[in-house]
């Protein structure tokens, strides 16, 4: 397992951030990351929200997680075939801090 990016990301308010990944669909991925820093009384939510998956022809399938009451605190996901990953950080309010690290496998 070897560390390709590490991420760190924060809000404050009620506010989304996301951060994009590029991978090579040839190859695994474990994707990590969690709340790092909650200041306040909302809500903060890491996730993976958008994932394209490519199996070497010329159609890229895009699926979107985007489900908006549902709040985590971490993700911890193995991903193949995958050619791009987006993971998000979402604020209800307060200050919140994510960080994470992507692995190949």
């Amino acid at each position: 397992m070897t560390p390709i990016w590490t991420y760190w990301m924060w809000v404050s308010g009620e506010y989304e951030v996301t951060i994009d990944f590029d991978l090579d669909w040839r190859k695994s991925y474990l994707i990590t990351g969690c709340l790092t820093l909650t200041d306040g009384e909302d809500y903060g939510h890491i996730y993976i929200s958008t994932i394209c998956n490519y199996n070497g022809g010329d159609v890229v399938l895009c699926g979107v997680r985007d489900i908006e009451d549902d709040f985590g605190l971490s993700v911890t996901e193995c991903v193949s075939s995958a050619s791009k990953v987006t993971i998000k950080l979402r604020s209800k309010g307060g200050v919140h801090r994510a960080e994470g690290v992507v692995y190949e496998l």
